[in-house]
């Protein structure tokens, strides 16, 4: 039997952040902790955000997400929830800040250590804190999913934590709050919600309505990625981009595959996960190649490629081609990794649970090559 989850109310379009003060006092909310990171309160971001409110209304912030989610940032964020008796949560950015509210919405009603949350999720109640969340960039799609990765240190894996419990209530998506995404944000967040449509897509979880998303999302991003690289302020392309990001989001809910499990090999590290996942993407395409089926073909096609038995390998090349056309590393070498413990890289992408939605789940040996490809020279 199919089963197919429900998202989160949205609300989406440019003046969308109006419209938070009215959700706010639609849920009894009168004290609301706002948490985002430095870069958005330095850019102004959060001046947007905090214009839209009532100037009276009593708001906290928690500036200090890190680029990756760690606990430390999480258990920062409650203390000020709690000093100063806070009553919901607004998250203001990223995938960072968005699943750091999703861990922080669970630990702030139902208590003890955010680890055993992480590492006991059939514990987690529906007992949680009101949860809206803004995002900032056009690649996660965290503000609709109810999974996410925390870190419980800086340099260290993550740790996922998934619940049905954790997804925000609310996603209200304006891209004018992406307007100011630097341009190589722009490109590694916007391939990352390319991986999410064709890892979604291409799972074995029976879902038709979300596969229909999915083409549309890999179709938004092949014609709109490179338009909102060159010009941040192109709002036609960061529109698309941001509803790219949304329907990623939606296709997350299929599963994903050996692109993320590759990201969890390079995972003891503080690399941006955007950029980590669409470096790993061509090795896996041309890993499908000889999928069965017309699924690979059918993503060619959203691509705007031809759609023959080499379409995993064309799909390969053009993903290259546009990770090169913006700046994007080719390895993860380039990135700036230096450890060389492959066989524990091996252990990380093999043991992945996004192995289990793969149509092809690489073996130990087919992840080596892998592994070995992606890390480059």
């Amino acid at each position: 039997m199919a089963f197919f989850s429900a998202f989160p109310n949205v609300h989406f379009g440019f003046g969308a952040v109006r419209e938070l003060a009215a959700e706010l006092a639609q849920r009894g909310i009168r004290r609301p902790l706002v948490i985002t990171d430095k870069g958005l309160v330095e850019f102004g971001v959060y001046r947007k955000l905090r214009d839209a409110l009532p100037p009276n209304l009593d708001v906290s912030i928690f500036g200090e997400i890190p680029e990756n989610p760690t606990i430390a940032g999480i258990q920062g964020a409650h203390e000020v929830y709690k000093s100063n008796n806070c009553d919901g949560i607004v998250g203001l950015g990223g995938g960072s800040v968005l699943d750091s509210g999703k861990a922080l919405r669970i630990a702030v009603n139902q208590g003890g250590r955010i680890l055993d949350l992480l590492t006991h999720p059939a514990n987690i109640s529906a007992d949680v804190a009101p949860y809206i969340a803004l995002p900032t960039t056009a690649g996660t799609g965290a503000e609709i999913t109810s999974g996410g990765g925390i870190h419980p240190e800086t340099d260290t894996p993550a740790l996922g934590i998934r619940s049905p419990h954790a997804k925000p209530d609310l996603a209200i998506c304006d891209p004018d709050l992406t307007l100011t995404l630097p341009p190589r944000l722009t490109a590694a967040t916007g391939m990352d919600a390319l991986t999410h449509c064709v890892e979604g897509y291409l799972s074995t979880a029976y879902n038709p309505p979300a596969e229909a998303i999915a083409l549309d999302g890999i179709r938004r991003v092949a014609e709109y990625v490179e338009r909102a690289f060159s010009d941040g302020r192109d709002r036609e392309a960061r529109s698309e981009m941001l509803m790219a990001a949304l329907e990623g989001g939606m296709a997350i809910y299929k599963g994903l595959g050996p692109i993320h499990a590759l990201s969890m090999a390079f995972g003891d590290s503080p690399l941006h996960h955007g950029t980590l996942v669409t470096v790993a993407m061509p090795a896996v395409m041309r890993f499908y190649n000889d999928l069965g089926g017309d699924k690979m073909k059918r993503v060619a096609e959203a691509m705007g490629l031809i759609a023959d038995e080499q379409a995993g390998n064309r799909i390969a090349d053009r993903v290259a081609e546009l990770n090169a056309a913006m700046g994007l590393p080719e390895t993860v070498r380039q990135m700036g990794y230096r450890k060389t413990d492959l066989d524990r890289m091996v252990d990380e992408a093999h043991g992945s649970y996004f192995n289990r939605s793969a149509p092809k789940p690489p073996s130990r040996d087919a992840y080596a090559v892998l592994i070995t490809e992606v890390l480059g020279d």
